[in-house]
C-alpha cells in the first residue's frame, strides 16, 4: 500500500505541473507554429499583414503577391475566411499585376472575422484571377495564411 501511495503522489505532482503549463499557455500548439502565407509558386505571397478591427477601424488583410505566371494577370477577387468556420470577408476592387511584379491585394472590412489583436489565427485565402490580355477564363487559387493579428 505504501508503494502505491508514493507513486500516487508523484503522479499527482506531474498532473498539477502539466495543468499549470497548460493554464499559462505554454502547451498551446499555436504558440509554436510559425507565421506563413502560402498561395503556391505561381502567385507567390511575398508579404502579408492582418489588422484586427476595433472601434476606430474595420480591420483588413493585406497580401503582397508576386505574379510568376509570365503573363499579365488581373486579380478580380479575393476572400478570406476563418479555417474553422464560415465567417468571411471579400475584396472589392480588381488589381492588375504584370509578369514578375508585386502588388498589394487588400481585403478590407474584416470585422466579421472576429479577429483579436495579438491572436494567432489561421485564414483560408481564395484569390480569383484571369489573364488580362486577351481576357481568359477566371481561375481560383486557394491558400493559407497563418499569422498574428495586429
Amino acid at each position: 500500500m505504501e508503494y502505491l501511495t508514493t507513486y500516487g503522489w508523484a503522479f499527482l505532482v506531474i498532473l498539477v505541473a502539466i495543468g499549470a503549463l497548460a493554464y499559462f499557455g505554454l502547451l498551446s500548439p499555436s504558440r509554436w507554429v510559425p507565421d506563413k502565407c502560402d498561395l503556391g509558386r505561381q502567385l507567390e505571397c511575398v508579404d502579408y499583414e492582418v489588422v484586427a478591427s476595433d472601434s476606430s477601424n474595420d480591420g483588413k488583410v493585406g497580401l503582397y503577391v508576386k505574379n510568376n505566371f509570365g503573363k499579365t494577370i488581373k486579380v478580380t477577387g479575393a476572400s478570406v475566411r476563418r479555417d474553422a468556420g464560415t465567417l468571411s470577408a471579400t475584396m472589392s476592387t480588381s488589381v492588375v499585376i504584370g509578369p514578375g511584379d508585386s502588388k498589394e491585394v487588400i481585403i478590407a472590412n474584416v470585422k466579421n472575422l472576429e479577429l483579436q489583436p495579438g491572436e494567432k489565427t489561421g485564414l483560408v485565402v481564395n484569390v480569383t484571377f484571369q489573364r488580362d490580355n486577351p481576357p481568359g477564363s477566371p481561375h481560383t487559387i486557394i491558400g493559407v495564411l497563418y499569422t498574428t493579428a495586429k
